[in-house]
């Protein structure tokens, strides 16, 4: 079960010596809570403790960690990422955690949080996947070439969408596994079948997304919010960001020009929007260009019914659609 740590102002109120499990009660409405305790015992009523910092990487964790683990979400569902702002009882809820996993510069306030909460264990999966830089527009010399900015995604310069790659997500499965085994050595034969039986899924929509993907009309994946570079690396297509990194920033006409352009020349048939964005862009783009609109899911959020391989197998039909894949 995953478990949504939502920030309100009444979780601003409360005192930074709340406990983890008291936090979690007030975050949640019919879900048990966690205990203060990070690390489990080895008995069934003690579980370790994990936080994700998005959707993805608390999934994971849930689905390694079975009934062993209580698992939440650091940024709620709905909430921009990259822009987050934890309160002071957030804070400490990451300090009395077993378990984080986070993406080092995808929110800055997460970041500093676990500098100074110190949790028991920490997974960046930016040390666990190799990293693409972030991209950044030079409106003014732009010819859809994506380089390293150093003001790029935060401090970091990388692009922090790791998750959003199939083929690579078992090196997190095989890190949350060893890392819960150190924290809960009774449960380290559960974690690892678990992770085992995990990456079989993985590979299996790996293996997916390389079939489906491999005969193409286009190879252009033309799209408002670059995120989706790790995929398109991946699987031999192109990114070509409308906006930057930040989808609260509209391009410029230069760059709508620009863009317009290189879709003319790929001979695009779609505009894609992420969808943590506005499609504004995207329908008034397709629409000068006459071409149609494909939504992409950036994977930090899941309804009833949905799960990371579900979001995932439809982000290729939309993909294949939209380039046209035979």
């Amino acid at each position: 079960m995953i478990l949504i740590i939502m920030q309100s102002a009444a979780m601003k109120k409360l005192s930074v010596g709340l406990s983890l499990a008291a936090a979690f009660a007030l975050a949640t409405t019919g879900c048990s809570s966690a205990p203060a305790n990070p690390s489990a015992s080895g008995s069934s009523t003690t579980k370790v403790t994990v936080l994700g910092e998005v959707y993805p990487l608390a999934w994971v964790a849930s689905q390694v960690g079975g009934d062993r683990v209580e698992v939440g979400q650091i940024v709620p569902a709905g909430a921009g990422a990259h822009g987050y702002e934890l309160s002071p009882a957030q804070t400490d809820q990451i300090g009395k955690t077993g378990l984080v996993i986070y993406v080092e510069s995808l929110a800055v306030s997460v970041d500093e949080a676990v500098a100074e909460a110190k949790p028991a264990a920490t997974i960046d999966l930016a040390t666990v996947i190799p990293t693409r830089p972030a991209v950044a527009h030079d409106d003014a010399a732009e010819e859809a070439e994506h380089e390293a900015t150093e003001e790029g995604h935060e401090a970091s310069g990388i692009d922090a969408h790791m998750w959003l790659n199939p083929a690579t997500m078992p090196k997190l499965v095989t890190a949350v596994s060893t890392q819960l085994g150190t924290l809960d050595p009774t449960g380290k034969a559960t974690y690892e079948a678990n992770a085992a039986a995990l990456n079989d899924k993985f590979t299996k929509l790996d293996a997916e997304y390389k079939a489906g993907l491999a005969s193409c009309k286009e190879k252009t994946v033309i799209i408002t919010h670059p995120a989706f570079g790790y995929v398109t690396d991946q699987y031999g297509l192109t990114q070509v960001g409308i906006s930057g990194f930040d989808e609260d920033t509209e391009p410029s006409p230069a760059r709508l020009a620009e863009v317009s352009k290189v879709a003319k020349g790929a001979g695009s048939s779609t505009i894609f929007f992420a969808n943590t964005s506005s499609p504004k862009i995207a329908e008034v783009l397709a629409g000068e260009l006459k071409l149609k609109t494909q939504v992409l899911s950036t994977l930090v959020a899941a309804k009833d019914g949905q799960d990371y391989l579900s979001l995932s197998a439809a982000n290729l039909v939309a993909l294949r659609d939209g380039l046209g894949c035979s």
